[in-house]
Parts: structure tokens; sequence; C-alpha cells
């Protein structure tokens, strides 16, 4: 986006300047009509799908839909809100479209990272063996969040990988890097279920293959927000900084990878 080349992506009513940004954390300062009055005041995250709307949250004042908004109760800080909505959507959706029941097995690809960190907390609460595809180093941090069993990337294919701890391949992968590619199909059994967060590879053995998005889901976002105030979900902050500083901010960002979100505060 910095360099210009996110343009192509935007739809053509959109133009420059405009205002990027996925997430807020804040407090409610005023609301439209029908909507009830007495949130005025309560602390808040948003969800802003800005390429569509135009207007994103890097902002200190932002209007988003009421279903695009959560509530969120006292304690956490806001700057560990910030990575609720958009990631946390985000692997929502993904474990809606694999629907798995307690009991299967599903591989999270960059389960280090801040969708995939989600997608196994969210999905060891379910009852979900998570198998965690990620670097050694890692290993401690994704077992923290719930995942059964490490395929350490140092162990080279992740098909093979995921198959000396589940020799019939996993019920499903969830890819959440920008690398893995077709070779997450070799990890999941035949007639499984492979969903990607970026471009997913053509199917083989039957395996169903589909493409997910962080979408606005009020209900989904509540829920969200109540398992993080609750300390039931990792909300991990790499660095803040002020909005004044936002070129270091960014420069901080492609600087990564980093263990948490580069938080932007108004």
């Amino acid at each position: 986006m910095v360099t210009g080349q996110f343009a192509s992506f935007l739809p053509a009513s959109i133009a420059a300047p405009y205002t990027p940004g996925w997430d807020l954390a804040g407090r409610i300062v005023g609301v439209g009509d029908g909507v009830d009055a007495s949130l005025v005041g309560s602390r808040a995250i948003g969800f802003s799908n800005w390429v569509q709307a135009g207007r994103g949250t890097q902002a200190s004042l932002v209007a988003l839909p009421q279903d695009a908004m959560a509530t969120a109760a006292d304690g956490l800080p806001p700057a560990q809100l910030t990575t609720v909505s958009l990631n946390g959507l985000t692997a929502w959706a993904a474990l809606k479209e694999l629907a798995l029941k307690a009991g299967q097995t599903l591989v999270v690809a960059g389960a280090a990272g801040s969708v995939g960190g989600f997608a196994a907390e969210l999905a060891a609460g379910r009852g979900i063996r998570v198998i965690a595809a990620v670097s050694e180093r890692d290993r401690d941090y994704v077992l923290g969040l719930g995942a059964s069993d490490v395929a350490a990337r140092e162990d080279g294919d992740i098909g093979a990988a995921v198959r000396n701890i589940l020799p019939d391949g996993a019920d499903a992968l969830f890819d959440t890097t920008t690398s893995l590619g077709r070779a997450g199909l070799g990890a999941v059994k035949d007639g499984g279920l492979l969903v990607a967060s970026t471009d997913p590879p053509e199917s083989e053995r039957g395996i169903r293959v589909t493409k997910i998005y962080g979408l606005p889901d009020g209900d989904a976002l509540q829920r969200l927000a109540n398992m993080a105030t609750a300390g039931r979900l990792h909300t991990p902050v790499a660095r803040e900084f002020d909005v004044k500083d936002a070129r270091a901010a960014y420069e901080e960002f492609v600087s990564g990878p980093h263990r948490g979100r580069i938080v932007l505060t108004f």
C-alpha cells in the first residue's frame, strides 16, 4: 500500500488520498439513529472493510456500522484489543468454512502468526486436535496456544512432517502463509479440506479448496471481544507508535516478522 502497488486492488470509486486501516479499539463517542444511546462511553473494537468503503480506521474519529463493532469489557489494554478484529474474524471465518467437529484434526500453517495463532486457539478450544506447522523456535509458543503437535519447517516437506504425526493425513489444513502453495495438500487426507487466507492451490485427491476473508460479523466480533477480555485469546503487541511516528511504524512493520502487532495510537 505504501509503495502504491495496492492501488490496483482498489475499486475505481476509491482514489487517493484515502484512510487505510482494518482494526480499531477505542471508546464510543456517539451513535446514529436507532442505536442504543447507552453505548456512548463504552469501550469498543471495530472492523472496517476499507477497500470497499474508502474509509479505514487509522484515524482519531471513525464511523462504522453497528454490525462492524463490538463492546469490550475493561481490563485489556487498548493496544491489545486492536489485534482482535481483522485477524480474529479471518480465523473465525476459516473455522466456520471448515466446520470441523471435536476430535477431528487441523493443521494450521503459520500458527505462530496473528491469524494462525487465533485459529489454533479457537480450534483447540472447540476440541479440535491442532497440529501447528511452524519453525522449531516457535514450538513452545504454539503449544501454549493449544496445539497438540508441531510439524516443524526444519523437518522439510510439510506433508511428510504431518504424516509422521498423522499417517493418513489431517482432516483439514488452514494456510495463513504466502509461500506454502501446493505443498499444503500433502498434509491433508483424501477428500479433506484446505482453506487459505491467500491464494489457494488447485484441488487434488478430492480435497475441497477454499479461499476465505475476514468480513464484518458483529456476533463473531462480540464473541471474540469477550474471549479476549476474559484472557482466553493471546493478543500480543510487538510495538506501539504515536500517529506522528506513522512512517516509523510502517518501516518497523516491513522489517518483520514480529511476534505481535504494530499498533498506531491516536
